[in-house]
């Protein structure tokens, strides 16, 4: 052990024991910046203090590299760097994120795809620091990585921390190539891609190409593991359609039963398909009319399936669930909705209010089912006036939806562990009429820091710049509760800065 390494280990002892049980050791020769901590007459303080900051600089300054060969000069970026207020945010959100460090992540991947969608990159300046903070939050790698260009993929190459890079950037040329230009990874290139930028790579070819993406899930689908076949269909949802029917067939024989509960998942969102005809047929016999004018509606349970049946997902039931009854919502959620209209004799809102058998709750929950699945809005607003259902919700227009929400919102004003899943239930971002009426709704509550707190992850991702004014006019009316204030002011910091971002890009 060196002399400067004996001295810095007495260094901490003093520390750690107090200078007034153990003297500050004298500094070693470190030439001339040795010569502030050696002056006599110092407090014993001072002279710790000053033997740590020059004794940290020393060991530091002397540690050799631990690449003997200097790397390669770093290629030339292909971006322009990103604008200077954008780059001015960047590093207020990395170092004092405006609404608290909890959102910081947030603002920082709204940043990150921004500069990703005007073609900029981060400064160098700012490199290792992104870095750090992606490698602790995955979240952030894989746009972290788009952004990055030439030079910051080079510095990540000297650290093994950050080896993460090369198969992140990777994963964002394939992504943002299949985003921008709907063009699909050729074959070797799709085998390698990491399965999470698969999914990535996927939604994009979809967008522009639902064919092409289908044989992606294709090429790869004999030897993919059972949860990335389960995956790939799930990504089929974008663009679901008649021709995806052929390769949904296939996943019903699949080896693996969470394949095909995803095939037949996904074959219940097409009501002209054949599985769908083969349910319509198992339903027939199960409905029939009663009553003197034939306005109730009877369905029985069916009986115990046969391979086909087996086939198209009346298999086993879940826990603590009537394997009679599990087979018919089967049924129910796989058969086009119109049946119900042609074997009922009525509307939508009309045939529900039929079902008064001891069925009624396994064929509702199949019905349900469908037209979440189908995304139908008349039979959605009929099961939402039988009772609320947050997963209906989405499939009415965006004004009919934000009008049903609001209307449960009034109803739960004081039960605030609801207010999470009611408002969770409009995607965002929100509207400008819809924010502000929510924000009236969650002033005017009588545990109003309660519903903001259960719904602060929704008005994060939700809520329209043109709300930000109530929130103030909010802010200088809360009185004395803290955690109200705290929150709402985070929420106008998270907000302001978001659209500040925006702006910066434009």
């Amino acid at each position: 052990m060196s002399d400067l390494d004996t001295w810095w280990r007495d260094v901490g002892n003093a520390a750690l024991l107090g200078t007034a049980r153990r003297p500050v050791p004298p500094l070693p020769d470190l030439g001339r910046a040795g010569v502030l901590a050696s002056a006599e007459g110092r407090p014993r303080e001072e002279a710790l203090l000053d033997a740590a900051a020059l004794g940290g600089a020393a060991l530091r300054a002397g540690r050799r590299l631990e690449h003997a060969d200097p790397p390669d000069a770093a290629p030339d970026d292909r971006r322009p760097v990103s604008p200077r207020l954008a780059v001015q945010l960047l590093e207020l959100v990395m170092t004092q994120p405006p609404a608290g460090a909890a959102q910081r992540t947030g603002l920082l991947v709204h940043w990150l795809q921004a500069a990703d969608d005007s073609g900029c990159r981060v400064p160098h300046a700012l490199l290792p620091t992104l870095l750090a903070l992606a490698t602790g939050a995955r979240e952030l790698r894989r746009p972290t990585a788009a952004v990055l260009d030439e030079r910051g993929r080079w510095l990540a190459g000297l650290r093994d921390e950050w080896s993460w890079v090369e198969g992140a950037a990777a994963g964002a040329e394939a992504r943002t190539a299949s985003r921008t230009e709907g063009t699909a990874p050729d074959p070797d290139e799709w085998a390698r891609l990491p399965s999470p930028d698969r999914i990535a790579v996927l939604a994009g070819v979809r967008a522009h190409d639902p064919g092409a993406a289908r044989e992606l899930v294709r090429l790869t689908w004999s030897t993919d593991s059972a949860r990335d076949r389960r995956a790939h269909l799930e990504a089929l949802r974008i663009g679901l359609g008649p021709d995806d029917e052929s390769l949904l067939e296939v996943g019903l024989d699949d080896r693996a039963g969470t394949v095909r509960e995803a095939a037949a998942e996904l074959l219940d969102a097409l009501p002209d398909s054949a599985r769908a005809a083969r349910m319509a047929a198992r339903l027939r016999p199960l409905v029939r009319r009663t009553g003197l004018l034939g306005r109730g509606v009877e369905v029985t349970l069916p009986d115990e399936p046969d391979p086909a049946a087996l086939r198209d997902g009346l298999g086993k039931p879940p826990p603590r669930r009537s394997a009679r009854g599990w087979w018919l919502e089967q049924i129910c959620a796989g058969a086009p909705l119109e049946i119900w209209v042609e074997l009922a004799g009525a509307d939508p809102s009309a045939t529900l209010k039929r079902l008064t058998d001891a069925q009624a709750t396994d064929v509702l929950a199949g019905i349900r089912r469908a037209a979440r699945s189908r995304r139908d809005p008349e039979w959605a607003a009929a099961l939402l006036e039988r009772g609320w259902d947050a997963a209906l919700v989405p499939a009415l227009p965006r004004e009919p939806r934000e009008r049903v929400v609001l209307r449960r919102v009034d109803a739960t004003s004081e039960r605030a562990h609801e207010i999470g899943a009611v408002v969770g239930s409009v995607d965002p971002p929100w509207s400008a009429d819809f924010s502000v009426a929510l924000v009236s709704r969650l002033r005017a509550s009588k545990v109003g820091s309660t519903m903001v707190v259960a719904s602060m992850p929704h008005l994060l991702a939700g809520l329209h710049p043109a709300a930000l004014d109530p929130l103030e006019r909010w802010i200088e009316s809360t009185g004395a509760d803290q955690i109200l204030l705290t929150n709402l002011r985070n929420l106008l910091q998270f907000h302001s800065v978001k659209r500040s971002i925006t702006e910066a890009f434009r």
